[in-house]
């Protein structure tokens, strides 16, 4: 029998690591990974429908916006594994389709510093803000970039008011001057950040990722963990009593949920059980509570 015989309520990759050693399982399972669910789906679709457009006069972006721990970086991380860069080794430069930084914190000219350090380009410390994006615009059209993606827009309010007009103006200029889309990411708080600009906010539209309900699509995202976390036992994670246990102690916060899933599914490896339960989460209480209960104790 194959190991996907063997644990039907597994994926093949999951299925195969299920016969692997204790050490092994929870190394797994330790790792970062994209849990597929229909809220991130359906950005991704739009985000590949953006990848794919002809190049625009005046290109529209969007803006992935929701609470921390909901997946924003996870979502940027998979439409980048999406889309891997080419080393093209018998070209003038390497192909690379999706380039991807992070708004910084003390951003003083804008967003060109962090692109030009993304792609290992070397630029003097004194350099002037119109070399920069001369140089910016120059070196993602050498490298084929189809799509900007900048997480971590919040961080633009860190800024002075004429940082924050710098910043925006960047992304602006990198729209109008490459016609491809910019994609950004970031909290509640980034919807104010870009509307102190109606061009920019204009083009960006927003994509909210909320956290879940608990209700049938909750289900089905527990369901996603189940089929990626190497229990040789079925746990039915989507059984509506099991899945509001588990929902009371991550409030539908998706960094929530792995957290509590991964401590459980480690336990349940180290303990033989090989199965997640809900009175193995009640007596843990894994997750939310353990944070309530370190602010008690240190308050």
């Amino acid at each position: 029998m194959t190991p996907e015989e063997r644990y039907p309520h597994l994926t093949d990759e999951a299925a195969v690591m299920a016969d692997q050693d204790d050490g092994h399982r929870i190394a797994y399972i330790s790792r970062d990974r994209f849990i597929s669910h229909q809220q991130a789906e359906s950005i991704l679709d739009e985000l590949e429908a953006l990848y794919k457009v002809e190049d625009a006069v005046r290109p529209q972006g969007r803006l992935v916006v929701g609470r921390s721990l909901m997946g924003k970086s996870t979502l940027f991380d998979e439409f980048l594994r999406r889309h891997p860069a080419d080393d093209n080794p018998d070209g003038d430069a390497a192909i690379i389709p999706i380039v991807s930084v992070q708004y910084p914190d003390t951003a003083k000219e804008g967003i060109y510093p962090e692109i030009l350090a993304s792609l290992n380009a070397r630029i003097p410390a004194n350099t002037k803000a119109p070399e920069l994006r001369r140089a910016t615009v120059e070196l993602l059209r050498q490298v084929g970039m189809r799509v900007l993606l900048i997480d971590e827009i919040h961080n633009l309010l860190e800024g002075s008011a004429n940082s924050q007009r710098k910043g925006l103006n960047s992304i602006k200029y990198l729209m109008n001057e490459l016609h491809r889309p910019v994609i950004t990411a970031g909290t509640i708080e980034a919807l104010n950040a870009i509307r102190t600009d109606e061009q920019i906010s204009s083009r960006l539209t927003p994509l909210p990722l909320v956290r879940f309900k608990d209700d049938d699509a909750f289900q089905e995202l527990l369901q996603c963990f189940e089929l990626m976390l190497p229990l040789r036992k079925p746990s039915y994670l989507g059984d509506p009593e099991l899945s509001s246990v588990i929902y009371q102690h991550t409030f539908g916060i998706v960094g929530r949920v792995a957290e509590v899933l991964n401590k459980a599914a480690i336990y349940a490896i180290r303990e033989g059980i090989e199965c997640i339960t809900a009175e193995m989460i009640e007596e843990h209480r894994w997750g939310v509570q353990d944070y309530k209960e370190l602010k008690e104790q240190l308050s």
